[in-house]
């Protein structure tokens, strides 16, 4: 027997919750076993899929009412045959059924309690065809009337569940809003019957709020939670929405095929179609998260496409089972009026479904924009991998090669070197090992940025002998080609609050760069304190940096000069370095006589 979530609830709420309140009303009846009876056929009926059976089932049940003056019982029956319909997404039908509810009540001066009743219903209409605005106005008057009312105390927490359950799929923030209203208003009735049915409800909403926003630790919490109190509940589940969060619940443990028929066994088909786009839509199956939601759209077109063509006498003669003989010329009248707004409100429907299914639509084409960018990042991140090991193969394997062939002929016991080539030879061993531990060095500091936590390293830091350092660590120069200049123009105040480390080797990467492209003239390094900032300038006559090449010079494994050697590293290290640390790296000047790299870092660095 498939019974809709809502009439899973409404047979607690209406049967057991509002009965408790209005049991001084039920007590009235001449037999009170011929209501229960009559009250659980009705609502078995309900779970059925033959019309006639459940509407002949709430005209036995209204007939009694009527005839015991039992009001609460008589409008229980009105909310069985709605929640039929709208389990059925038989929006047309629960919308007329709900009107004839109104006109009744208008008339029925005594019914002040049950006044509630209607907008609640409506509430439940315009959920169920997607209109949150109206559905939240109707669960907000709602709320107004059953206030003061004998159904306060035991109904009011539904109504708050309500108003979250609408704004679901709509704005998180606000059915968080709603959900605490609830666990509040909770907290105050810990003796009512229905308390642990109450909050394992709430936290099963919370759950699910948490699932949507993608804090998984926090959903995990909540389903603890419910589980908890759904273990204390004294009474049969009402089957709201501790069945959602157990769906999320085992779609995270990985088990899809599970959560899709679980899904599947709620039995509410608009429900399922919610439910199956998240699933799908976690799982990365945007395809079939789409379908789903045009499905449902689809759905709610035929809807409306039917509230528009079906017979309306058709609809009165199923609708007239649950009036009485003399109320059927009243019945007309307000079939034909619910007929007209029907027909704007499936205007109005078809306008807002269209808008919606346009906005999803940009919506996955976004999305599927996104994975093509990420897969063309994963095929650059390839190529740039396959390149890395290249060039760093090359890069190692040439200096190793010179390493090789100089020390065997050096241990060579034939050779008869003078001791000037005997140190030229050293020398150039000496160079190679230079290289490859230069490129082991840059390497280890790229793995080294990517992992480390650099502002938890700062320190005070004298700027004059970082740079000092820096020109100790160069390459030897060439005194006769090359004159190395330092410029100190911070008149005294050289101290900043950085990684002395990074700093260090910024300016080193940026000075051996400069002696590696530059054969004549000179290399200047300056520091100045502009108040804010501790400013650093590299300035080299060197070969310049070419026009096609400005752009891309911070790139990883970017050479200026394919045949120069190196990795194309120690700039990119360099810039991700400095804007980790707050500051910016900028090339300033370039020309075929020389290149000006500005390093810029604040003087008091905010580590948090």
């Amino acid at each position: 027997m498939h019974i809709t979530i809502w009439l899973r609830a409404i047979l607690l709420s209406a049967v057991l919750l509002l009965t408790a309140p209005a049991s001084a009303q039920t007590s009235t009846c001449k037999d009170s076993v011929v209501h229960r009876q009559l009250l659980f056929e009705m609502w078995n009926a309900a779970g059925q899929e033959e019309p006639k059976k459940v509407y002949d089932a709430c005209k036995a049940m209204q007939a009694h009412a009527r005839a015991e003056d039992d009001r609460f019982a008589v409008y229980t029956a009105w909310v069985c045959a709605v929640l039929y319909n709208l389990g059925k997404m038989n929006v047309h039908d629960a919308y007329h059924i709900t009107q004839l509810m109104r006109a009744e009540m208008e008339e029925d001066k005594d019914a002040k309690d049950e006044r509630y009743f209607v907008p609640n219903m409506m509430g439940h209409v315009y959920n169920t065809c997607g209109n949150i605005p109206g559905a939240m106005e109707e669960f907000k008057k709602s709320i107004e009337l059953i206030k003061g009312s004998v159904y306060e105390d035991e109904g009011l927490g539904f109504v708050y569940l309500a108003l979250a359950h609408t704004q679901l799929n709509n704005n998180l923030k606000e059915s968080l809003r709603w959900i605490d209203e609830d666990l509040k208003y909770l907290q105050q009735h810990k003796d009512s019957w229905n308390y642990y049915r109450g909050m394992a409800d709430a936290y099963a909403m919370k759950a699910i709020v948490m699932f949507k926003q993608r804090n998984y630790d926090a959903f995990r919490s909540y389903i603890r939670q419910m589980e908890a109190m759904e273990a204390r509940n004294p009474m049969p589940s009402g089957d709201l929405f501790v069945p959602y969060a157990r769906v999320y619940n085992t779609l995270l443990s990985g088990d899809t095929e599970r959560a899709l028929a679980q899904c599947d066994s709620l039995g509410d088909k608009k429900e399922q179609y919610l439910l199956k786009c998240d699933i799908y839509y976690y799982k990365g199956d945007y395809d079939k998260a789409f379908l789903t939601q045009r499905e449902l759209m689809h759905k709610r077109d035929s809807i409306t496409g039917v509230m528009i063509a079906e017979n309306i006498q058709q609809q009165q003669d199923e609708i007239g089972l649950m009036k009485d003989s003399q109320k059927m010329a009243r019945t007309m009248n307000y079939v034909m009026a619910g007929a007209m707004v029907l027909l704007i409100l499936a205007i109005v429907l078809l306008h807002r479904n269209l808008l919606i299914r346009r906005k999803f639509s940009k919506r996955l084409m976004a999305k599927n924009e996104e994975l093509r960018a990420a897969n063309q990042r994963v095929s650059a991140a390839d190529q740039m991998k396959t390149d890395f090991i290249r060039t760093v193969s090359h890069e190692i394997r040439t200096p190793l090669n010179i390493i090789n062939g100089f020390s065997q002929v050096l241990t060579d016991e034939n050779n008869t070197f003078e001791p000037a080539e005997r140190h030229e030879i050293a020398e150039t061993i000496a160079r190679g090992t230079r290289q490859i531990t230069s490129l082991v060095n840059k390497m280890l500091a790229l793995a080294n940025m990517n992992t480390k936590d650099l502002l938890k390293e700062v320190e005070e830091t004298d700027a004059v002998d970082i740079c000092r350092r820096a020109i100790a660590t160069m390459p030897p120069l060439d005194p006769e080609k090359i004159k190395m200049i330092f410029e100190d123009r911070t008149n005294g105040s050289a101290k900043l609050t950085t990684n002395s480390d990074c700093l260090l080797q910024i300016l080193g990467n940026i000075l051996e760069n400069a002696a590696k492209f530059t054969e004549q003239g000179h290399i200047r390094l300056t520091v100045e304190n502009t108040g804010m900032d501790m400013r650093f300038a590299v300035e080299d006559t060197g070969c310049g940096i070419p026009t096609d090449k400005i752009d891309t010079i911070f790139d990883r494994f970017m050479k200026v000069d394919e045949f120069t050697e190196g990795l194309g590293l120690g700039l990119a290290c360099c810039h991700e370095t400095t804007e980790r640390l707050g500051g910016s790296l900028k090339l300033e000047s370039t020309s075929s006589m020389g290149t000006t790299f500005v390093l810029t870092l604040p003087i008091k660095l905010k580590t948090n």
